[in-house]
């Protein structure tokens, strides 16, 4: 058998990578529940493969795209991790949306309530696991508790007219059309006509942001060119002067 080994190692191409395989069950019984089902084509998800023990390596953990694409949820979803109530869970997606021009990775704290409005996600905590410390984040909100520094410029909204709804527009996809030839897929089309939806419905909740804001909110008005801040209830606009003589900042 040694003798065998070393024969082989000669030929490395006749090696082959360990692989572990499952298979396609469209009556797998965990199909019934929601948590496994939701996103995943049946008929061309495998069952997952369950481990009944804590998994460690000391290497890396990767998943890989292109064709394995049926093997995550909608394609995207490259991690999830239920909370006691085996609903709700910290998710991680790849190039679901494409937004200031280019692909981007989400990470959230995705709520038992399924769908995309603002109770559908919790918070997620970065920082640290201490309550009321570190930095929030959730569906249109951030709460930063630390000490928060900015070592570059810091730009404000510039909010107009034309940057606010009164009324949340209705949540339908077909008015917004785009031609499909210009997406690989039914579904990247689709997601790209929901961005349109979300466009527009991010205008009403600046809207109603700007209604609720509490003293010491601030933004840029970019049709009558002044700051606003908001102070004892009101809104007020910041008086500025000229640079100083000599001054400059091309």
């Amino acid at each position: 058998m040694n003798i065998l080994k070393k024969i082989l190692s000669l030929f490395p191409g006749r090696r082959r990578q360990k692989k572990i395989s499952s298979y396609i069950d469209p009556d797998w019984e965990n199909w019934k529940l929601r948590s496994y089902y939701y996103g995943m084509d049946k008929s061309k998800a495998p069952v997952p493969v369950h481990f009944d023990a804590s998994i460690s390596t000391n290497s890396t953990i990767m998943v890989r795209g292109g064709e394995s694409a049926e093997k995550k949820r909608w394609g995207l979803h490259v991690f999830e991790a239920y909370a006691n109530d085996d609903s709700s869970r910290i998710t991680m997606i790849l190039n679901k949306h494409v937004e200031e021009g280019r692909p981007v990775a989400e990470l959230y704290y995705y709520a038992a309530v399924y769908g995309e409005g603002f109770d559908a996600y919790n918070w997620f905590r970065v920082g640290s696991d201490v309550p009321y410390h570190s930095c929030l984040f959730g569906r249109d909100r951030a709460v930063m508790y630390a000490n928060v520094e900015f070592r570059n410029i810091l730009s404000l909204d510039n909010i107009g007219r034309d940057d606010l709804l009164d009324e949340k527009p209705e949540e339908n996809i077909e008015n917004y059309p785009l031609p499909r030839e210009n997406f690989k897929s039914d579904m990247d089309c689709k997601h790209a006509r929901m961005g349109l939806y979300y466009t527009e419905e991010a205008k009403f909740q600046r809207k109603q942001n700007i209604k609720n804001a509490r003293n010491g909110s601030m933004f840029y008005d970019k049709d009558n060119d002044i700051f606003a801040v908001k102070i004892g209830g009101k809104w007020r606009k910041v008086v500025t002067e000229e640079l100083p003589e000599g001054v400059l900042y091309d």
